[in-house]
């Protein structure tokens, strides 16, 4: 019997609570424990516990520690987020307004170069690439965006470049962008080619990885700062301030703060966006 047709598995509670196991194994993979209390985060690790044939938090925890490939399958199932086209709106009409101009004008050819980093299934790389040809594309014919859209989990990747979302994914989209970007199929709405041209997917771990570098622009949001270790956030941090070109821009999650060293790297520029400017000490 598949797991869908047994959807009351159940494990044993065993000498370790869920909370318990939170606290040992978060640190090992880089990760605050407190963001991953919530219930729907506990059914999915107990469902891979289900998964593996074992009974208990203890059983996992030694796997855990013992397999690596195991380490990235936790990772991936507490680390998931869900996200929608232009979530935040308000941050993209920043950059409409305020940040793509300034880079444009220093940029008459080439590459305009975006990472989003933890990119899940798409929705937020497209949404740039949705931005560029609605309000600079045409202004801009020698400029290519080149949008790097990366994430751990090889799943929500082949997903993302499907290009196939359900309505709920669309509900702060533009009515003018739906209707002339996607078309719906089977209940599910399908993005034009043209958008998914500009996004290369690639699976890469930004907590382990090399940073890519000569990015103009890189959105980091509801990951890093949200879910990973004090220590981690410092490492990452360092990492997008090396991935960025002098004067580059970084988004982080609306809700998020970057950890206390961030001065000495970047400059807030629009605090309620959670836009900021990689700081760069003018020679002396």
């Amino acid at each position: 019997m598949g797991l869908k047709s047994n959807r009351n598995f159940s494990i044993s509670k065993g000498p370790m609570s869920f909370d318990q196991f939170l606290k040992e194994i978060a640190p090992l993979l880089g990760l605050q424990w407190r963001p991953f209390q919530r219930r729907g985060i506990k059914r999915k690790v107990e469902r891979r516990i289900y998964e593996l044939g074992f009974s208990c938090f203890d059983e996992y925890h030694l796997k855990v520690r013992q397999d690596p490939d195991e380490k990235g399958s936790l990772s991936k199932i507490l680390t998931v987020t869900l996200s929608r086209f232009f979530r935040d709106q308000e941050v993209f009409d920043t950059l409409g307004h305020s940040i793509f101009p300034p880079i444009l004008q220093n940029k008459a050819e080439g590459e305009l170069n975006i990472w989003s980093v933890g990119c899940a299934s798409g929705e937020e790389p497209y949404s740039l690439s949705l931005l560029w040809n609605q309000q600079f594309k045409k202004d801009y014919p020698e400029v290519r965006l080149f949008v790097l859209a990366t994430d751990i989990d090889e799943k929500m990747l082949r997903r993302a470049k499907e290009g196939r979302y359900k309505k709920s994914s669309l509900r702060e989209m533009p009515m003018k962008i739906l209707q002339e970007y996607f078309n719906e199929e089977d209940g599910l709405f399908v993005l034009h080619p043209s958008i998914k041209g500009s996004v290369e997917f690639k699976r890469h771990d930004i907590l382990t990885e090399e940073p890519f570098l000569g990015m103009d622009l890189i959105f980091c949001r509801n990951l890093v700062f949200t879910y990973f270790s004090k220590e981690s956030q410092i490492k990452v941090l360092a990492k997008l301030f090396r991935s960025l070109k002098e004067t580059g821009y970084l988004v982080i999650g609306k809700d998020e703060a970057l950890p206390l060293v961030y001065p000495t790297l970047f400059i807030p520029l629009f605090s309620d966006q959670k836009i900021y400017q990689k700081f760069t000490p003018s020679p002396q």
